[in-house]
C-alpha cells in the first residue's frame, strides 16, 4: 500500500512539473503571436517594431508584413484569430494598392521599400527598394495563398506575384551576386551586392520559380549554387561546417531560419537540414565559451546598445546579446530548444512584459555583460522566429506546417495564363517609349486586349475586329505592365516594360 501512494505522490509531482512546463511554452507561444497583433495596423500592414516604452512611432516594415502574414496563419491553425482570413485579405489589398489612400512606393519592375509611411504607402526613413524584404513579403503572401485556399486571396496574391520581376535582381548567375537594392527604374544598384550564401537564398528561391526556363538567368544561378550545399562556401566552428558567404566569418544565425521557413527547397533537403542542424550546433557550442548557463545561447539580430542595431554572430557579438529567438528558430532540428526557453522564463533571462500588458510576458534580447541594459524595441521581423519555431513543436502544429504551406510552387494560378503554339504574338520594342506594337501573325475576329498596371488594375480595354497588327499610343507612367490578348478562344499574356 506505501509502495502504491509513493507511485501515486510521484505521478502527481511529475503530471504538476509537465503541466507548469507546458503552462510556459503555451504563453511563450501565444504571446508570440501578441507581438504581431500590436505591430499590426488598421490597413493591415505590419511597423517595424514595437517600443518598449512610449507611442510607436516606426514605420510599415514590408518584410514584417510578409511576416505577419504568415502569423495569421499559425493563428487561424491554433483557433487563436477567428477572424483570421478576412485580416489576411485586408493585408493583401493594401499590399497591392487596393485600400483607399494607401498606395505602397514601389519600383519600375515592382519592388517595394524596405519602409513605407504607415497612412500613405510612401518612402519612409529615406528606405531603399529592397530585394529581399520584397521577397520576404512574397513569400507570406504565397503562404496565406497556400492555407487558406481562398479564391479572393488567392486573386491578391497572385496579382502580386504577376507584378514583380523577380529575376531582375540577379546580377550575375555566374559568380551568385544578387542586388540587395533595386533602382527605381529598375536597374541594380551596383555597390549593393551579396554572394551566396545568405537569406538572400529566398532572392534567388522565387527567381527561379519565377522564370525556370533551361537557360533563364534564374535558372543558371540556382543550379551552379543552391540545388545543393556543394557549391556553396562554409565556414569550420570545432569541426562543424555552417553555410556562409565567405570562410573567414559567419552569419547571424537568423540567415539560415529565414531560410528554412520560407524557403521549400531548404526546408526539405536533407543536406540543407543537415546544414541547418551544424548552424545550431555552432551557435550554441560557441556560446559555451562566453561563460553563461547552458540555456544561454542564440546569436540573432535585433537592438544593442553599441549599436542601434545588429545581427550577432559566432565570433562576432560585441555587446554578448542572447537572442531567444534563435533557439527556438531552430526547434525544427532542436525540439529540446524549448527547454531552454523554459530555464531562461524561470529565471527571468530576457523576460520582459510585453508593452502595454501588464501581465503578458515575452522573451527577447539581453546582454550577459550588461544585465541592466533593456532594448528601446521589439523587432517584428527578428522576433518571428520565436513564433514559427515554437509552432513547428509536435504539441502544436509540427515541422508538416512550414513544410507543407511553403510548398509554393507549382501553383496554377501564379503560372501565366497557358499559351496556344499557334497563338503566335510578338511585341516591340520592349521596353516600350510611347506607342506598342502587337503583331498576331495571322489575321484574327474579334480580339480583345487589356492593359494592366502592378496592382492588377484595367488601364486600357479594347476590342478590335478583323486585324493582326496594332499599333496602341500608350502615355502611362514608366514601369511594369501586362497585356492580355484574348481571340477566338486563345490566350495570350506578355509582360512589357514603359520607359
Amino acid at each position: 500500500m506505501k509502495k502504491s501512494v509513493a507511485i501515486l505522490v510521484i505521478l502527481f509531482q511529475f503530471s504538476s512539473i509537465y503541466s507548469q512546463t507546458n503552462n510556459i511554452i503555451d504563453s511563450l507561444f501565444r504571446n508570440s503571436y501578441k507581438v504581431f497583433e500590436l505591430q499590426r495596423l488598421s490597413n493591415g500592414m505590419y511597423r517595424d517594431a514595437t517600443l518598449m516604452k512610449g507611442i510607436d512611432y516606426h514605420p510599415i516594415s514590408v518584410a514584417n508584413t510578409g511576416m505577419g502574414l504568415i502569423s495569421l496563419c499559425i493563428a487561424d491553425a491554433m483557433l487563436w484569430e477567428a477572424n483570421a482570413k478576412e485580416l489576411a485579405l485586408v493585408t493583401l489589398k493594401s499590399v497591392t494598392g487596393h485600400h483607399s489612400n494607401f498606395i505602397p512606393d514601389r519600383n519600375f519592375n515592382g519592388y517595394y521599400r524596405h519602409f513605407l509611411d504607415t497612412n500613405t504607402g510612401a518612402q519612409a526613413w529615406n528606405s531603399e527598394y529592397s530585394t529581399i524584404d520584397t521577397d520576404i513579403l512574397m513569400s507570406g503572401a504565397l503562404f496565406a495563398m497556400n492555407y487558406f485556399k481562398d479564391d479572393s486571396i488567392s486573386h491578391y496574391v497572385t496579382e502580386l506575384w504577376h507584378s514583380i520581376d523577380f529575376e531582375a535582381a540577379i546580377e550575375n548567375p555566374i559568380s551568385g551576386k544578387i542586388y540587395r537594392i533595386m533602382n527605381e527604374d529598375g536597374t541594380g544598384d551596383a555597390s549593393s551586392l551579396t554572394s551566396p550564401y545568405s537569406e538572400y537564398m529566398i532572392v534567388a528561391w522565387l527567381a527561379k520559380n519565377y522564370n525556370d526556363t533551361l537557360s533563364s538567368t534564374a535558372n543558371t544561378l540556382w543550379n551552379n549554387y543552391y540545388e545543393t550545399v556543394d557549391s556553396l562556401p562554409t565556414s569550420s566552428y570545432k569541426g562543424l561546417k555552417v553555410l556562409s558567404d565567405s570562410e573567414t566569418r559567419f552569419l547571424s544565425s537568423f540567415t539560415h531560419q529565414f531560410n528554412y521557413f520560407l524557403c521549400h527547397h531548404f526546408t526539405v533537403s536533407e543536406d540543407y537540414l543537415k546544414a541547418f542542424t551544424n548552424a545550431y550546433e555552432a551557435d550554441s557550442t560557441w556560446w559555451r565559451t562566453l561563460g553563461g548557463e547552458l540555456y544561454e545561447w542564440g546569436s540573432g539580430a535585433g537592438s544593442s546598445f553599441t549599436d542601434s542595431y545588429h545581427a550577432d554572430a559566432i565570433n562576432n557579438n560585441p555587446d554578448t546579446i542572447v537572442s531567444p529567438h534563435i533557439i527556438a528558430g531552430f526547434i525544427p532540428v532542436n525540439p529540446n530548444g524549448k527547454n531552454d526557453l523554459i530555464s531562461l522564463w524561470n529565471n527571468s533571462k530576457g523576460k520582459y512584459l510585453i508593452p502595454v500588458s501588464s501581465n503578458d510576458s515575452i522573451l527577447w534580447r539581453y546582454s550577459l555583460s550588461n544585465a541592466a541594459w533593456v532594448p528601446n524595441e521589439i523587432i517584428g521581423i527578428d522576433h518571428s522566429t520565436m513564433l514559427f519555431g515554437i509552432s513547428t513543436l509536435p504539441e502544436y502544429l509540427g515541422n508538416s506546417f512550414f513544410s507543407t504551406n511553403n510548398d509554393f510552387f507549382p501553383l496554377p494560378s501564379l503560372s501565366t495564363p497557358e499559351q496556344d503554339p499557334e497563338f503566335m504574338i510578338s511585341i516591340y520594342p520592349n521596353p516600350i517609349w510611347d506607342n506598342i506594337n502587337i503583331n498576331l501573325g495571322t489575321d484574327y475576329n474579334d480580339v480583345n486586349i487589356k492593359i494592366y498596371d502592378i496592382t492588377g488594375k484595367i488601364i486600357y480595354s479594347k476590342l478590335f475586329t478583323t486585324l493582326n497588327f496594332f499599333n496602341i499610343e500608350f502615355k502611362e507612367k514608366a514601369g511594369l505592365y501586362l497585356v492580355s490578348i484574348i481571340s477566338d478562344g486563345k490566350t495570350q499574356t506578355i509582360r512589357f516594360c514603359k520607359q
